[in-house]
C-alpha cells in the first residue's frame, strides 16, 4: 500500500509547486532583508512583487476555476512560511527597538507607562545591550502607547532571549499562525490562503515583528464565540483584543449589542484586570497615545486632501463624525440582519479612509475579514500599501525632503489604485457573502 503522505503530495504537486514557488521567493526576501542593501526600495519591490503575482495569481485560479484547496494543505505552508521569516531581519522599521526597551523598563521599574525613553538617554546604569535598544528609538521623547496585551508579548519575548528581536518574531509568527487556524473555521481555505500566504503579513508580521496580529487574533476568536452565542467568552476575547490596540473598541458595539449586562460587565472588568498590573504611573498609554494624536500624520487618505484647505483641527473632527455617522448607520442596518459576522472590512475601512495615520501594518486588521466577505479592493491595498515606504528615509539623495515625507506622486498613486479596485467590485458585485459553515462549502478540491 503506498504511503498515504506521498500519495497527497503527488495528488497535489501543482500547488506545491505554487507553494514551493513562493517559498523561494520568500527565502529571496529573508537574504535580501539580511544583506548589505536592505534598504534599497528596488530589490525590495522586486521581490515582494513577484510574491503578490504568485499568490493572487492562484488565489484568481482558484477562484474562476470553482475549485480550492485543502485546510491542511494551506496551514501546513502557513507554517513552512513562518519559520523560514524567523531567519528574517526587519526591514523598513524600528518600531522593535521600543518593544525591547518597553519591556526592560516593566522589569526593572514595574510599567511601561508615562516615561519616555529619552529620560533614560543619561543613565549609566542601563546596560549596553540596552543602551544600543534605546538610541535607535524612534520618537524617543514620547512615551509608549502600546496596550497591555502588547506589553505582555513583549515580556514573553524578554523572557524567551532579552533584547532580542527573533524572540518577538517567534511571539508573533505563533500568534498569527492561531489566526489562520481560527479563519479555517470561519472561511473557505481557498479565501483564507490569501492571509496565510500574504506576503504583507510576511514583511510585517514575521520579519518586521509588528504585534497587532496579536490585537486581531482575539477580535476574530470573539467574532467566533460571537457567531456561536457563547457571549461570557465573546466579551472576555473581546476585552482582551481592545487591551491589545484600540481599533478593537470600534467592533464593541457590534459584538455586545445585545449582550446582556452581566456580558458589559465582564468586558469592563476583564479590561481592568488587564491594565491594572501595569498602571504604576496611573497614565496608561494616554501620553503616548495622545501626542499621536496631535501631532502625527502619514500617508493618510481623506485627511491628507482635507488639510490642504482647512486646519487640522477641523479636518480631524469632520472625519470622526463622519466615521460616527457611518458607523451609527451601519449599527442600525446590522441591527436587522441576521448576518452573524459584521462588516469588519467597512468598519476597518472607514476608519482607515478617515485617519491621520495609515500605516501598512494597520490593514492587518482588515485583511481576515477578506476571507470572509470576498474583497478584491482589500487584496489590492495589501499590495499597494507597502507604497508607504517611499520615503526621504528610504530614499536616495532626498536631501530635500524629511525622513517621513512622501514623494508628491505616491498618495495619488496608491489610493487611486485602491479606488480603481473599489469600482471594479462595485461594478461586479463582488462584495458577497462566502457561506460561514465550513461543513457546507461545496468547493471542489484540486487534485
Amino acid at each position: 500500500m503506498p504511503n498515504p503522505f506521498l500519495k497527497l503530495v503527488y495528488s497535489n504537486w501543482k500547488q506545491h509547486g505554487v507553494a514551493l514557488s513562493l517559498l523561494a521567493n520568500f527565502s529571496a526576501l529573508v537574504l535580501f532583508s539580511r544583506s548589505a542593501y536592505s534598504d534599497h526600495l528596488i530589490g525590495f519591490f522586486s521581490i515582494i512583487s513577484v510574491s503578490y503575482l504568485i499568490v493572487f495569481g492562484f488565489g484568481l485560479y482558484l477562484w474562476h476555476s470553482g475549485k480550492s484547496v485543502s485546510a491542511p494543505f494551506v496551514l501546513t505552508w502557513a507554517v513552512v512560511f513562518h519559520i523560514l521569516g524567523l531567519f528574517g531581519q526587519p526591514l523598513f522599521e524600528d518600531d522593535y527597538f521600543r518593544y525591547l526597551w518597553d519591556a526592560y523598563h516593566t522589569i526593572h521599574w514595574g510599567s511601561p507607562y508615562g516615561v519616555a525613553p529619552s529620560d533614560y538617554f543619561s543613565d549609566g546604569s542601563i546596560p549596553y545591550r540596552f543602551q544600543a535598544i534605546l538610541g535607535h528609538i524612534n520618537y524617543p521623547d514620547t512615551p509608549t502607547i502600546y496596550g497591555p496585551i502588547l506589553q505582555y508579548s513583549f515580556l514573553l519575548s524578554y523572557a524567551i532571549a532579552p533584547g532580542d528581536v527573533w524572540a518577538l518574531q517567534l511571539v508573533y509568527s505563533f500568534a498569527d499562525l492561531l489566526l489562520i487556524a481560527v479563519l479555517l473555521k470561519l472561511a473557505p481555505p481557498r479565501l483564507v490562503l490569501l492571509y496565510a500566504w500574504s506576503p504583507l503579513v510576511f514583511k510585517e508580521v514575521i520579519l518586521t515583528a509588528h504585534p497587532d496580529g496579536i490585537g486581531v487574533l482575539f477580535l476574530m476568536l470573539a467574532i467566533l464565540f460571537h457567531q456561536r452565542q457563547r457571549m461570557y467568552g465573546c466579551a472576555v476575547l473581546l476585552a482582551i483584543s481592545v487591551a491589545a490596540k484600540v481599533f478593537a473598541l470600534l467592533f464593541v458595539p457590534f459584538l455586545l449589542l445585545r449582550a446582556r449586562l452581566i456580558h458589559g460587565f465582564l468586558f469592563l472588568a476583564t479590561l481592568g484586570l488587564l491594565y491594572g498590573p501595569l498602571l504604576v504611573s496611573g497614565e496608561g498609554g494616554l501620553a503616548g497615545l495622545s501626542a499621536m494624536a496631535q501631532n502625527w500624520e502619514f500617508n493618510s487618505a481623506i485627511y491628507g486632501l482635507l488639510t490642504a484647505w482647512v486646519p487640522a483641527f477641523f479636518a480631524k473632527a469632520a472625519l470622526a463624525l463622519v466615521v460616527i455617522g457611518f458607523l451609527a448607520c451601519y449599527l442600525w442596518r446590522y441591527r436587522q440582519t441576521q448576518v452573524s459576522i459584521v462588516r469588519g472590512d467597512w468598519v476597518i475601512g472607514i476608519f482607515l479612509l478617515c485617519s491621520p495615520v495609515i500605516n501598512p501594518w494597520y490593514l492587518l486588521w482588515a485583511l481576515p475579514f477578506a476571507t470572509i466577505y470576498p474583497s478584491r479592493t482589500l487584496w489590492v491595498a495589501s499590495a499597494v500599501i507597502l507604497m508607504a515606504y517611499i520615503t526621504g528615509l528610504n530614499l536616495d539623495n532626498a536631501t530635500s525632503m524629511g525622513p517621513y515625507d512622501q514623494p508628491i506622486w505616491v498618495r495619488p498613486l496608491e489610493f487611486g489604485i485602491v479606488l480603481l479596485a473599489a469600482l471594479v467590485d462595485w461594478r461586479q458585485g463582488r462584495l458577497t457573502h462566502v457561506n460561514l459553515n465550513p461543513t457546507q462549502h461545496t468547493e471542489r478540491v484540486v487534485r
